[in-house]
């Protein structure tokens, strides 16, 4: 089993936008891990954040990872933990300094959707 909690503060600095857009673009380099536990925890974030990267390009109309407008509100969703904000720029400050992942994905979609 793998120690998670032993490598917090790496993951912590490995789950981010960087990180997201790696991935997006295929080209996330895990060989210049040399701690093959660690490696291992991070090659599994990364097929997590691949597959809701993946769900995002098919079910998300924003453009942003995680976001979506319901009604007046812009939420971000990350495993059941939703914030909402009345306006994108509101919701992108709040997640960031929550240093949560705050990545643009489709710039067409996020065009339209930050005119709404």
């Amino acid at each position: 089993m793998l120690d998670f909690a032993g490598y917090a503060q790496e993951i912590i600095d490995f789950v981010n936008a960087d990180t997201l857009k790696a991935i997006d673009w295929g080209v996330l380099d895990l060989d210049q891990v040399r701690d093959l536990e660690l490696r291992q925890i991070m090659l599994a974030i990364e097929e997590e954040l691949e597959v809701e990267l993946k769900r995002n390009y098919e079910e998300n109309g924003t453009g942003i990872f995680r976001v979506s407008k319901f009604r007046q509100f812009w939420c971000y969703e990350e495993r059941g933990y939703v914030i909402r904000a009345r306006s994108l720029s509101e919701l992108k400050e709040i997640v960031e300094s929550q240093n949560r992942i705050w990545y643009v994905f489709d710039y067409e979609l996020f065009e339209i959707s930050s005119e709404i």
